[in-house]
């Protein structure tokens, strides 16, 4: 009987040692409960950074639609670069490229100058 009964114990020990060793503890859980609760605050701040960057652009387009507006009639409509040929434009004819001035456009600006 008191064979069995020890034989019971070291089971039960290397159990509960397996148990322990898989398990998280109740800091790491709070810790994971933290780190998950900052993520969240943080991708909530993303989106209302980006709904007002996306406000500002709807009110830039807006603003700049009568612009566009007075360069359609001013000049017809825009033509792809692919597209145009000069030999249809009279003898003295002014090219004025529009690029951007923004950063990162490097690209874009030396394709338009290119074509022109």
């Amino acid at each position: 009987m008191a064979f069995r009964l020890a034989g019971q114990r070291t089971a039960n020990n290397a159990f509960s040692r397996v148990l322990k060793r898989g398990m998280a503890t109740e800091k790491q859980i709070f810790l994971k409960m933290q780190s998950t609760k900052n993520i969240q605050k943080i991708t909530s701040s993303m989106k209302m950074v980006s709904a007002a960057k996306l406000k500002g652009d709807e009110n830039r387009l807006f603003k700049a639609r009568p612009f566009n507006i007075w360069a359609n009639t001013l000049c017809g409509e825009p033509k792809e670069i692919e597209d145009a040929t000069y030999e249809e434009l009279p003898q003295k004819t002014l090219i004025v490229p529009i690029s951007s001035d923004k950063g990162l456009c490097g690209g874009v600006n030396s394709f338009i100058s290119r074509g022109v």
